[in-house]
């Protein structure tokens, strides 16, 4: 419920900053590509689950695994997100501004020291995490018509997270048998900087062309092994600008042996409203 009435704030104050905008503005009217500079902003509320596996060092030097058990919808408590793009012809640049906060999420110890620890020992953590993401890219329109188009993106995605976990193993504790004292807290945290490429655009199948699909693909690396971002779903185009109901999900990967992320996902419903001047 607490997710449900955050989620509406977002919306809220997204549908107020389009009814900010001057009506003179119009989205279906402008012509992205007619050799003017267009600016196209976008506020969307994303609601993210997290499915994480993460490392920690113990005091005695030991690297222990924490899962999550947590997966789409869990406890987010916070978010914002934004995405701006400036053109002129085919060419253009392209910003995206996420920031979330999972608290008291359900995980477990993994592993200790490269050992691999069963579920039946109980071993459960309570851990929470917050970052944010940046994406720059630079643009250029493979191809467009009153269907649509495809845009071609070359940059960079830069990952901040932080991640604390604690955990109480019970009165008896079980955590000694693996090399773990049986309570304590320990925190976290990463930057990771990856180059990507991708593909993002609107398709337009229907006569109306009010009803429009978008779409978004990148894939990238650097700091970590691999990363991949992909957006999907349905949207109308109103006078005003353009609202869409999609699907996202934000991955990474990283396998190094004192690597602090193992695998991170980020991915859930998120609602769109846009407009270009």
């Amino acid at each position: 419920m607490t997710m449900r009435l955050r989620f509406r704030r977002v919306l809220v104050t997204a549908c107020a900053a389009v009814l900010a905008v001057p009506l003179a503005s119009h989205a279906s009217d402008a012509d992205p590509w007619d050799g003017a500079w267009h600016t196209s902003l976008s506020v969307y509320g994303w609601l993210p689950g997290i499915s994480a596996t993460m490392r920690y060092r113990l005091p005695n030097g030991t690297i222990f695994t924490n899962r999550s058990d947590s997966g789409l919808l869990s406890k987010l408590s916070g978010a914002f997100m934004m995405d701006v793009t400036v053109r002129k012809g085919r060419w253009g640049v392209y910003a995206d501004l996420d920031w979330v906060k999972f608290s008291d999420e359900d995980g477990r110890v993994a592993q200790v020291g490269g050992r691999w620890i069963g579920a039946d020992a109980h071993l459960d953590t309570r851990w929470n995490a917050k970052g944010g993401l940046a994406t720059l890219a630079g643009v250029y329109t493979l191809g467009h018509s009153s269907q649509g188009y495809v845009d071609l993106l070359l940059g960079a995605r830069y990952l901040w997270l932080k991640g604390n976990v604690g955990w109480n193993f019970g009165i008896e504790g079980t955590g000694g048998r693996f090399g773990i004292e049986d309570s304590g807290h320990l925190n976290r945290q990463t930057h990771v900087t990856d180059g990507i490429i991708g593909v993002r655009g609107r398709w337009t199948p229907f006569p109306s062309h009010a009803v429009f699909i978008p779409y978004y693909f990148d894939s990238g690396t650097g700091s970590s092994d691999r990363t991949q971002q992909y957006v999907a779903g349905i949207g109308y185009a109103f006078h005003w600008g353009d609202i869409a109901l999609n699907y996202r999900d934000v991955e990474y990967h990283e396998h190094g042996s004192d690597a602090f992320l193992r695998d991170v996902r980020l991915s859930g419903p998120s609602l769109t409203l846009s407009w270009t001047f």
